[in-house]
């Protein structure tokens, strides 16, 4: 199957491709057997963080890459590393923003009224 490039990749601009994978079974098995194990190195790394109050990236990273690399039989360097990512990320995205307003000084809008 020959794939032509578009006027767009031409010119530089990326190409973003969407596959669907069909494994074959023992391959499938595999694949659901190894994002097992970095689901599980996500749970211990969370845990750490949560102990140890440590939610920045470096700072987590630090903390707890040879601690899940220790733990976890069969987890590879890289997806140690995006462990620890996916975890910091998820702990960044609950934190409140700083400069927002508490919730006794919000102002409560009235409904609009149609005109």
């Amino acid at each position: 199957m020959a794939i032509r490039r578009s006027a767009t990749k031409r010119h530089g601009l990326p190409t973003i491709v969407q596959l669907r994978l069909t494994p074959a079974p023992a391959q499938a098995d595999a694949l659901a057997a190894a994002v097992q194990v970095c689901n599980q190195a996500a749970t211990v790394v969370s845990r750490l963080a949560f102990q140890h109050r440590v939610f920045a990236a470096v700072e987590l990273h630090r903390l707890a890459y040879y601690e899940v690399r220790g733990q976890m039989a069969g987890l590879g360097a890289q997806a140690a590393v995006r462990a620890i990512a996916r975890v910091a990320g998820a702990y960044a995205n609950r934190a409140p923003a700083r400069n927002a307003p508490t919730s006794s000084a919000r102002t409560v809008l009235s409904p609009m009224t149609p005109g």
